[in-house]
């Protein structure tokens, strides 16, 4: 008896009896995940700053070097396609080196990979400058990326805030399964607005798939830049988002990020 028991021993029987097991385990965690999700919540999101674009912004050198221009068409704006990737991200770049007083920028994914990285450097380099920078970012593409952004708002010029956040930070395609209503309500928007001057929008995220810069990829995407009338307009739809109550402090969501100012480092 003995012998025929321990011949079955990692037999059919036992092999199936290990993989019983295997997936009981596997459901269990799955339980165990969905548990907490559903019981997650977000924290209270009321003491949030309201603040809104720039008005006067006459004197900046964006606005000296528009005037001429805007001057011959009074009540027009000036649009300029940018169809090509590199063209893209260089006109971003040059924006961010010029802004003098505000830069606000709301995407759908900012991906912290070579261009994204480059580009958040121009940020932190216009931050330094003493440019009021907000940065206001969809939580769906956001995982892994937490202590980042809370290191990028640990910076006295910079305030990052993150669109409908899951309340749960590591289980949170559980928590959409439980509360798909909320958490399917994305922010697709994508603008980068520089002293209520001048703004590109269109369909590009950050990263290096939407500039031309990643070689097994590369998104067909149109951006154009904007300077004149239609620009606040743009700028008043960032205001409604930044301010909604759906938009909340990454501070609030990842405390412990403020101890990781010295990531400000990695962008330089």
């Amino acid at each position: 008896m003995l012998r025929l028991w321990m011949d079955g021993v990692g037999g059919p029987g036992w092999a199936g009896w290990r993989r019983g097991r295997s997936l009981a385990a596997l459901l269990l965690t799955a339980l165990c995940l969905a548990a907490l999700a559903g019981c997650a919540s977000l924290p209270a999101n009321a003491g949030r700053t309201p603040s809104y674009a720039a008005k006067d912004t006459s004197n900046t050198l964006l606005a000296r070097t528009l005037a001429p221009r805007l001057a011959q068409n009074p009540g027009k704006s000036i649009f300029y396609p940018l169809g090509a990737g590199p063209d893209a991200l260089a006109a971003r770049m040059a924006l961010a080196r010029a802004a003098q007083k505000t830069l606000d920028i709301q995407y759908y994914i900012f991906d912290i990979d070579n261009t994204g990285s480059v580009l958040m450097g121009d940020l932190i380099d216009a931050a330094d400058r003493g440019v009021r920078v907000r940065i206001l970012m969809d939580d769906i593409h956001t995982g892994k990326q937490d202590k980042t952004w809370a290191a990028v708002d640990s910076h006295p010029n910079i305030e990052v805030r993150i669109f409908n956040p899951f309340a749960s930070r590591r289980a949170r395609w559980f928590e959409l399964a439980f509360d798909f209503g909320r958490l399917n309500r994305r922010m697709h928007n994508k603008q980068m607005t520089v002293d209520n001057l001048v703004t590109i929008v269109g369909g590009r995220n950050i990263g290096d798939a939407y500039f031309s810069a990643k070689p097994d990829m590369d998104f067909s995407d149109l951006d154009v830049m904007v300077a004149g009338p239609a620009v606040p307009a743009a700028s008043a739809v960032f205001d409604e988002y930044w301010n909604s109550a759906s938009a909340y402090p990454v501070a609030t969501l990842v405390p412990e990020g403020k101890e990781a100012p010295a990531e400000l480092r990695a962008f330089r």
